[in-house]
């Protein structure tokens, strides 16, 4: 299938509200780490090395509690296993320039994956990635300036920050399964049973495991299942 031809503004069109839905995420994340006292240079490598959302959430209470920095490469390791299924489908889709292709896989994340299409071109997708990853990077170290301005009151310590983020994941992944499954040749009886063992892996895993390390085993059995689906 042939790639559309690439079109700048498109692809900022259909970027463009995701990118508006992480911003406040990411402003609360800099807004904890500044008040964790993070300077705004550290939010801003943390983004632009790391660039997890949810392992830099998870990384802030390990770092303030004097947590190895094996500990937490583990940890965060464990929870971006999860792109290394949508980094394989998607590597088809990249420049074969090295450098270039290496730049846009490190840029890769979840509303990214959920944004593009089958027929984008890789510039296509660097507008995609490119837009969600500056715009998470510079919304965190805003947040880190401005942290120190809000009272603590006005951070429950039991506020669930992700929970917008993930509404918005939600909503995107619903949206990419209503375009792609149709373009599956795979029966729906086949499909809708690799998608309940796909789901009982995972909840069994979580059980036996616990919600922190069920990530790698799940992402690479769901993998393979998915695969030997498709094939």
């Amino acid at each position: 299938m042939e790639a559309t031809a690439y079109r700048p503004v498109d692809a900022l069109r259909r970027v463009a509200p995701a990118a508006l839905a992480i911003i406040p995420v990411s402003l609360l994340f800099g807004v904890l780490a500044g008040r964790s006292d993070w300077s705004p240079l550290e939010v801003a490598l943390i983004g632009l090395l790391g660039f997890t959302g949810s392992g830099q959430f998870a990384v802030l209470p390990l770092a303030d509690s004097g947590a190895g920095f094996i500990t937490m490469l583990l940890l965060t390791a464990s929870i971006n296993s999860r792109y290394l299924p949508i980094a394989y489908v998607s590597a088809s889709r990249l420049p074969r320039t090295r450098g270039l292709r290496a730049l846009l896989a490190h840029m890769l994340g979840d509303e990214a994956y959920a944004t593009e299409s089958e027929q984008d071109s890789w510039a296509s997708l660097a507008v995609i990635r490119a837009t969600l990853f500056l715009t998470w990077v510079v919304a965190g170290v805003a947040g880190a300036v401005i942290g120190n301005l809000f009272p603590a009151t006005w951070l429950a310590a039991d506020l669930n920050l992700g929970f917008p983020a993930s509404v918005v994941l939600m909503f995107l992944s619903a949206s990419q399964l209503r375009s792609r499954l149709p373009q599956l040749s795979v029966s729906h009886v086949r499909l809708s049973l690799a998608v309940a063992l796909c789901t009982l892996i995972a909840v069994t895993l979580i059980m036996l495991l616990g919600p922190l390390y069920f990530w790698i085993p799940s992402v690479l059995l769901a993998t393979f299942v998915l695969v030997r689906v498709r094939s």
